[in-house]
């Protein structure tokens, strides 16, 4: 515990002593260190010890695997006014062990809702670390009762097979890296309103890797023969895979977003030898959604053959959206825009829309690129740019024609009749303002059924950061062999993965020089990235970090303003947009340092123009090692930033970079007279990594993009 005040903390034991089956129970209170829980003590007889660790979570499993008794409870100490509910699970629990033959030479841990999923997890790597535990055993299926009542399954994806379901769930344990393989196993269901209609064989939790480049025991991957479900509604269902009835659990699998944004009708023709007995070829037709607080996962599935069939579907869907637009008071926008929609399908029809964008402000990445090339090179399609009318960017995009403003009646509309949604940064920013997420994520999407493209906008060098079940994309671009299967191998992303380049680099030709370096550093997402903003929880000061001393140092330097001086160059200096507010105003040794602000130039401009680049960790190098300039990398907070801000990645700068590595400002100088000693002519041995890294070097790149897009509205 660690908040309860004296008197909360003594109505909870009191509760807890008065329950029937609890009296006598030896009870451990364990604390962050602070909190006066001597005055409780000294009321009671049941507290056997008071343990003040600040890792409270090794305090409590080095008391529960040091208990002389059969069975422990830890629990985060419920209000006085939840104990009685909370006693009741711990003896019902107990009851249930009780009838068990289970063996074990530490106590079973009893599950009463209250345990955090860290204890539940540490204790099964105890269980599992300090003696076998066999596959298909009552301990193994105990353990797995537990790990599913802690965890918090997830559904991440399902995709279409011929004629079966391929489904990919997230377990979310929070298991402690490097434990033994779980000996148990579960089976994914899916279950109706006549009980089930589908089961998987039993599944193992294989690796995953998080964010943060650990590998744990949480992924599950099944197949469902939806060919054998028939018509109807479906619940995704997880349960442990035992033959003994008291250790059986079930829980829903709750969809993940990347699941739901990703929803739409599909259509799988199955060959007519796996398709009836009539020997009649037929098509599973099905889709995902969800209802209410989405804390469930649905499947609506039919099978058949003709147009019999497809107008069956189609009343399915008319039945869900009447029922949606007239059903209470609550969701009043999302129903209204559901009629919206459907009185309006008639007149969009036949139209594939495009709608392309990146930030709200912003037209000066990968999006505006493939927007121009399909205005120019694709007019009758009716492709459009969403942006604020406000920003300063506007006008760039504007000469093009078919600019919307963003979160417009028209920009509403064509949301509702969009069939490719493709981005930047994240789709999200295409959402319009007054719409929320959530409820279009639940209530839209799947009906809309847009093709969702991740046009990005760098290369991954931290691929462990992007995840299927979060992000849900249907197509993500990718640059580079490399970067192509470090995505693979942690995404959960496989022929979602296109490798044709990145738009933007169709604007990357040289250009004669220009006696100007460029310095783009990339942002810290753990520093408080903009002035009179206060530091959030786990966000580090911007003033007085390595970050701030090493820009400050650099900008303001006297030596490197004298050697610009000296071979008649200029730096500008492009601060991330994450970060262009700290830069307000900021001092400069002398009239050659120039700051650049991306309202006004583009950052495909300044890479073209300048004659050497120098960066942090911005994958923007990729942009520039493609125009072949030399480059310079200052990895000055090489720790904090990879402890901090990013997770392990592929890309290698030692080995793989495409310029000298340096680590303090004075090195960096030190690169700096290098490049213009040599009149930044590249090095011939990172202009041969260059060669290698890059399958193509073309300005062909947003047709390749436009190809894979259409392949894939096809196949849709």
């Amino acid at each position: 515990m660690d908040e309860l005040d004296a008197e909360s903390l003594s109505g909870a034991l009191e509760a807890v002593r008065m329950a029937p089956g609890l009296r006598e129970v030896p009870m451990t209170i364990v604390h962050q260190p602070g909190v006066d829980v001597g005055p409780v003590l000294e009321q009671t007889t049941d507290v056997r010890a008071a343990v003040a660790l600040p890792e409270v979570e090794l305090a409590v499993m080095e008391r529960l695997l040091g208990a002389t008794t059969k069975y422990a409870c830890v629990a985060v100490l419920p209000r006085p006014s939840k104990v009685p509910a909370w006693t009741r699970k711990v003896v019902r629990e107990v009851n249930r062990l009780e009838q068990l033959p289970l063996a074990s030479d530490v106590p079973l841990l009893v599950w009463a809702g209250s345990c955090t999923r860290q204890t539940v997890a540490q204790y099964v790597n105890h269980m599992l670390a300090r003696q076998e535990v066999e596959p298909g055993s009552l301990l193994a299926a105990y353990l797995g009762r537990l790990t599913l009542a802690a965890a918090n399954p997830l559904l991440e994806a399902v995709d279409p097979q011929d004629g079966d379901l391929e489904v990919l769930a997230f377990f979310a344990a929070q298991f402690v890296p490097g434990m033994p393989e779980p000996p148990w196993r579960f089976r994914i269901v899916l279950t109706g309103p006549s009980g089930d209609v589908v089961r998987s064989e039993p599944i193992r939790l294989t690796p995953r890797i998080d964010s943060h480049g650990k590998v744990r025991w949480e992924e599950l991957t099944t197949t469902l023969s939806l060919r054998t479900a028939g018509n109807g509604h479906s619940r995704f269902i997880i349960e442990v895979d035992t033959e003994e009835p008291l250790l059986r659990l079930r829980r829903n699998l709750r969809p993940r977003r990347g699941a739901l944004i990703s929803a739409r009708t599909v259509h799988m023709p199955v060959p007519a030898a796996q398709g009836s007995n009539s020997g009649a070829p037929v098509t599973v037709r099905y889709l995902l959604h969800t209802t209410g607080d989405g804390s469930a996962a649905f499947i609506t599935s039919q099978i058949g053959t003709g147009w019999r069939a497809k107008v069956r579907w189609a009343a399915t869907l008319l039945k869900k959206d009447a029922g949606f637009i007239f059903r209470g008071r609550k969701r009043r926008q999302m129903r209204w825009l559901r009629l919206v929609r459907l009185v309006t399908r008639p007149f969009f029809a036949r139209r594939k829309i495009w709608l392309i964008g990146e930030r709200t402000d912003t037209a000066q990445d990968n999006g505006v690129h493939l927007f121009a090339h399909m205005r120019e090179v694709h007019p009758e399609r009716a492709v459009y740019y969403v942006i604020d009318r406000s920003s300063p960017q506007y006008d760039r995009v504007a000469k093009y024609g078919n600019v919307i403003a963003h979160s417009s009646w028209q920009h509403q509309l064509l949301m509702l009749h969009a069939a490719v949604l493709a981005n930047a940064y994240s789709i999200r920013y295409l959402i319009p303002a007054s719409w929320g997420a959530g409820s279009y994520t639940r209530h839209l999407v799947w009906r809309v059924g847009a093709l969702r493209v991740y046009l990005k906008h760098g290369v991954h060098l931290s691929p462990n950061s992007v995840k299927r079940g979060t992000t849900g994309y249907d197509l993500c671009l990718t640059v580079m062999p490399g970067e192509t299967a470090a995505l693979r191998a942690s995404s959960g992303y496989d022929e979602q993965l296109v490798e044709v380049g990145m738009p933007r680099y169709d604007a990357l030709t040289p250009t004669p020089p220009s006696r100007t370096l460029l310095f783009m550093p990339t942002w810290r997402k753990y520093l408080v990235t903009k002035v009179l903003d206060g530091a959030e929880e786990g966000e580090e000061p911007y003033e007085g970090s390595a970050y701030e001393r090493f820009m400050t140092g650099f900008l303001e330097s006297r030596r490197l303003h004298d050697l610009l001086e000296k071979y008649d160059y200029r730096l500008t200096f492009l601060p991330h947009y994450n970060m262009a507010s700290r830069f307000e105003g900021a001092s400069v040794a002398g009239e050659r340092i120039q700051l650049a602000n991306a309202d006004d130039v583009t950052f495909q401009d300044l890479i073209r123009g300048c004659d050497a680049f120098i960066t942090d960790f911005s994958s923007v190098h990729f942009d520039v090692a493609y125009v072949g300039t030399p480059i310079v990398y200052a990895r000055f907070d090489e720790e904090d930033f990879e402890t901090k801000h990013s997770s392990p990645s592929w890309f290698d700068y030692e080995a793989d970079g495409f310029g000298p590595v340096v680590r303090s400002l004075d090195q960096t100088l030190d690169a700096v007279e290098d490049l213009l000693e040599r009149g930044c002519e590249p090095d011939p041995f990172y202009a041969a990594r260059v060669d290698a890294a890059f399958a193509s070097r073309d300005q062909q790149n947003c047709a390749r993009t436009v190809a894979a897009i259409d392949s894939h509205v096809a196949q849709r």
